[in-house]
């Protein structure tokens, strides 16, 4: 009995030394949101390596009246990045940082010689970025690079034809960061 007591005594003192200094560092994982919309998570593995996913998502419906049919289009982007940091003053840390996306798109018109259509979007990218510590548990980021996609569309409508396409440009991201 005197022995629970004592371990019961020693695990409550031993939280209670913890606490204090879990609520000063941060975590290893936080919530990343970021401008072009997209809400990810991010995970420090290490101090030389984050790696941070993020998805994002959009739905738009047009009604149509008399003869201009109805449109529904649903889309989802998946996206991981790996931030190797390069350098470090103070709380500001710059990266570069290899992505990968993909993405799945459809649109449904309510025509009918016009169907359904879908797209399938792969993409890859590269860019340099920096990241600032605002406390302990929150940061913000800027990075700017460059991607490249290919997109592939097929429709079930015999009056539009399946392609392929391929996008390189400029990408540009900054956003916050809340960590747990």
């Amino acid at each position: 009995m005197l022995g629970r007591t004592v371990s019961a005594f020693g695990i409550a003192l031993w939280c209670l030394s913890t606490a204090s200094a879990w609520a000063q560092d941060k975590g290893d994982a936080g919530l990343a949101i970021s401008v072009p919309a997209a809400i990810g998570v991010i995970w420090h593995p290490s101090n030389r390596l984050a790696i941070r996913s993020d998805v994002a998502f959009g739905v738009t419906e047009t009604d149509g009246e008399g003869t201009v049919p109805d449109i529904s289009s649903r889309n989802i982007t998946l996206g991981v990045s790996a931030l190797f940091y390069t350098h470090r003053w103070d709380e500001l840390r710059t990266y570069v940082s290899p992505r990968f996306t993909y993405a799945h798109a459809t649109t449904s018109i309510s025509a009918p010689n016009l169907g359904d259509q879908t797209l399938s979007t792969w993409g890859l990218g590269g860019s340099i970025g920096a990241q600032y510590a605002l406390g302990t548990r929150f940061g913000v980021f800027a990075e700017a690079g460059v991607s490249y996609s290919s997109q592939q569309s097929e429709s079930l409508s015999p009056s539009i034809t399946d392609r392929t396409t391929w996008t390189f440009g400029t990408r540009t991201a900054v956003g916050g960061i809340l960590y747990f």
